[in-house]
């Protein structure tokens, strides 16, 4: 009979602790409206260098010796439906009124005018509450931020408009920051109207590029010499790593030591994942709105 107790009490053991496996395998399968955990954020905040935080869609925030800076981080979706992620209202409006873990931030860059990486209300209001960030961005950005935000004369001596030809680049240094602006363009037709900028930001020894919504074209990107700049992060929208032209150019014209995949579909992100995975398995596609990485 004690054999027999203590057989079912091992059994039983061994339920729970599968069943928590399990819980916790599920866990990470989160969908992109589910956001990292605090606890997690903590943990991450104790480790070393450069900190990439995803806040969504093409948004990141990054994070080293001090400084950080939001790239299309603030933005808001005014539409019925998108297929891009966007932050819960309460968590938009820290980003916005420069609420904790947001009130740090030195440099906000934008990479176009279009609503999923930009609103401009929402950058007028970062800029009003976060009185030593400073925004630069195209000639577009800045236009419609100082007609939409109503308080844009109280913050406009901390907007600074720089617009790279195509094809053209142009350094800057501001807020104890260095970077480089890409002309990139948004593609052709209609789009190649809209002025899409990429930035190559140095920040804590480390190179990290971000191209906004340009289109694969080879061309454009061997005019910049990615390679021989030494890119250490290339945060890219998928299509980029699933896509042959795009595949080429980040094997052929960027080779950096670290691939982000952004811009994901909500309800494609699985089926996307699946595919960056199979042509560049070390990639790290974001997904979860607030999760980080360090390199």
């Amino acid at each position: 009979m004690r054999r027999l107790r203590l057989v079912f009490g091992i059994l039983i053991a061994a339920l729970s602790i599968s069943i928590g496996v399990a819980a916790l395998y599920l866990s990470k399968g989160a969908p992109l409206s589910v956001m990292a955990t605090p606890a997690a954020d903590a943990a991450t905040q104790q480790r070393s260098g450069v900190e990439i935080t995803y806040i969504a869609n093409e948004g990141v925030l990054l994070s080293a010796d001090g400084k950080q800076v939001l790239i299309d981080g603030l933005h808001r979706n005014e539409r019925p439906f998108s297929h891009y992620a966007f932050l819960p209202p309460a968590e938009r409006d820290k980003i916005e009124t420069a609420q904790a873990p947001f009130d740090k931030i030195d440099l906000l860059l934008v990479s176009h005018r279009h609503y999923d990486h930009f609103h401009a209300e929402g950058v007028g209001l970062h800029l009003k509450h976060n009185p030593k960030a400073v925004l630069v961005s195209s000639q577009q950005v800045v236009s419609e931020v100082a007609q939409n935000f109503k308080e844009y004369e109280a913050i406009k001596t901390r907007v600074l408009a720089v617009t790279p030809p195509l094809k053209e680049r142009v350094d800057v240094k501001i807020a104890g920051l260095e970077f480089e602006m890409l002309g990139l363009g948004h593609g052709s037709g209609s789009f190649s109207e809209i002025q899409n900028l990429g930035h190559i930001v140095k920040l804590g020894g480390k190179k990290l590029l971000h191209v906004g919504d340009v289109e694969p074209d080879a061309e454009i990107f061997a005019k910049f010499k990615l390679v021989e700049a030494g890119i250490d992060v290339a945060i890219l929208p998928f299509w980029f790593l699933t896509g042959k032209e795009g595949q080429a150019i980040v094997k052929e014209h960027i080779k950096p030591k670290h691939l982000i995949a952004v811009h994901t579909e909500t309800l494609k992100a699985a089926s996307i994942t699946s595919q960056i995975k199979e042509a560049f398995p070390d990639a790290v596609v974001f997904t979860t709105m607030l999760e980080k990485r360090r390199y």
